[in-house]
Order: C-alpha cells, then structure tokens, then sequence
C-alpha cells in the first residue's frame, strides 16, 4: 500500500462502546473486563495472566456453558466509575490523582502488593459510594483501555 493521493473511506466508528466476545464465563454488568491471550472478554482478576484491560461491561452475560465467542457483550472504554476497594485499602484524599489497580472484576487499590499481576485500570478522581453502598473511588479508565 502507497500513501493516499486520493480521498479514502475508513469507515469511522465511534469507540466510546465496543462489542467484544466472550469467553467461557459469565460476566456481570458493571465489571472490569479485559480481554484475554485467545482475544475473548473475561472478568479482570489479578490472578489471570496476559490481560490487556478494556473497559467496562454494559450488560451481564452468561457464556460459561457455551462456546467461547459464541456470545457478545458491549463494553465502554470512556468515563468514570465507582468501584469498591479492595480489603485493606482505605481510600483517602490523599488517593485522588493516584492510579488504580484491579484486584477483581469489582475491586481496586491503589498499592501493587498482593498482585499477581499488575492491571492499571484507571485513574482515582473522587471518592464516593458505590451502588451497594460501599465507599469507594470513582475511578477514571480514560487512557487506560486498549
């Protein structure tokens, strides 16, 4: 391929919302979703290897019985979200500004000790209740997805 010298249509899409196939399990609405060596959305968890972090999950899905890819779910890759920290991290003020790590699919800290793996995920922008009534971080994943 040469550089253009005509006009050319790569079809634009907008990014904020991205579908993604699932792989063998079930994924709850609201989830810290990565996507997997193979390619497949799982939920994020320290303890998994090789995620590349994308966004979060719009829509529960269960696909644990079924075909990994045979089931889709829409993720958004923009804007901030409440999450619970994860035991032992008591958020503060002083945490604003701080990156985020994904311990599950639910819970973040801001400390690397404990993790298998290291998933940065976002970014702590405030603190706040989550939907179950934790306190927690609101957490921006702005620059943080693939």
């Amino acid at each position: 391929m040469s550089a253009l010298n005509k006009a050319y249509e790569s079809f634009e899409r907008p990014g904020i919302v991205v579908a993604y196939r699932v792989s063998n399990v079930s994924i709850w609405k609201g989830a810290l979703v990565g996507v997997n060596a193979s390619g497949f959305l799982v939920p994020m968890a320290h303890g998994t290897a090789n995620l590349k972090f994308v966004g979060v999950a719009n829509e529960s899905v269960d696909n644990s019985t079924g075909t990994a890819g045979g089931k889709s779910v829409s993720v958004t890759k923009s804007g901030t979200f409440t999450y619970a920290p994860q035991s032992g991290f008591n958020p503060a003020v002083t945490d604003l500004g701080k990156e985020a790590f994904a311990y599950s699919d639910n819970d973040l800290q801001v400390a690397t000790t404990g993790l298998t793996s290291q998933y940065k995920v976002g970014t702590i922008v405030a603190l706040e209740q989550n939907s179950t009534g934790v306190n927690g971080v609101r957490v921006r994943i702005d620059n943080y997805t693939l």
